[in-house]
């Protein structure tokens, strides 16, 4: 867990849905932490990804509420401004990249 996202300023959880054995090595081998996919289930924009499943990225307003919600250690954060996951039935977090 990167420091600040679950600090003080706020009282807010994040969403933690089950991870698949899969999204964690693809975690592990693309750098992405928890903390990212906790943000990006909380408040990602979400778009069907066939078979029922759904992808959840950052849109320039979804990352702005993310960023609020972070306050000042947002800056920390920039670079996971790309990544994705995709959620299948709603419930298991299958997957997790780097949209280009």
């Amino acid at each position: 867990m990167i420091p600040g996202i679950y600090g003080v300023r706020s009282q807010r959880r994040l969403a933690t849905l089950p991870l698949t054995r899969h999204v964690r090595e693809r975690m592990k081998d693309r750098s992405i932490p928890q903390s990212i996919i906790d943000g990006l289930v909380e408040f990602g924009e979400r778009r069907p990804a066939g078979g029922g499943a759904e992808m959840c990225y950052f849109s320039k307003r979804a990352w702005r509420h993310f960023a609020a919600y972070l306050g000042t250690e947002a800056r920390h954060f920039e670079k996971y401004r790309s990544v994705y996951v995709v959620i299948a039935d709603g419930e298991n977090v299958i997957t997790a990249g780097w949209r280009h």
